[in-house]
């Protein structure tokens, strides 16, 4: 894993030993005194965000996650990554509240429903700016025949 700090940049090459060299990044930042919680705190994040197959499957589509398992397996991989693990400091709190506090307004939430559902293709972009160009000329028609 090239960085544990930022994985669309580094991304996580996901293989049958990754389990074992994350667990003992982990243990070595429980067992030494110097030792920040960041992969710890990064093993809470990607678990946070790792919650079903679909997940994993987006984030593998999106470049971040390079994964040599089977889905399944890795869900399972980074649910139950840091058990057992005392986390002294949380380093990506403020980067989880604000997707939080993101994901709660309602803006993002119609754009992406209407990005999705009438805008997925462009021949739909096309039709919707061709109707929208016919409704503001019909009413700029109507405007003149009221005003003669």
């Amino acid at each position: 894993m090239p960085s544990a700090t930022d994985p669309v940049d580094a991304g996580i090459n996901l293989k049958e030993t990754t389990e074992v060299i994350i667990r003992n990044l982990i243990s070595y930042e429980q067992c030494s005194p110097q030792c920040t919680d960041i992969i710890t705190s990064y093993a809470v994040l990607l678990d946070s965000l790792i919650n079903t197959t679909k997940d994993m499957d987006i984030l593998t589509r999106s470049g971040i996650i390079n994964n040599w398992l089977n889905p399944e397996e890795a869900t399972q991989f980074f649910n139950k990554l840091y058990h057992d693990a005392y986390l002294k400091q949380y380093y990506y709190l403020e980067l989880c509240q604000k997707v939080n506090k993101y994901s709660r307004r309602s803006c993002p939430r119609w754009h992406a429903l209407l990005m999705m559902k009438y805008l997925g293709t462009p021949w739909a972009i096309v039709s919707i700016f061709a109707a929208a160009t016919l409704l503001s000329l019909t009413v700029v028609q109507t405007i003149f025949t009221v005003m003669n």
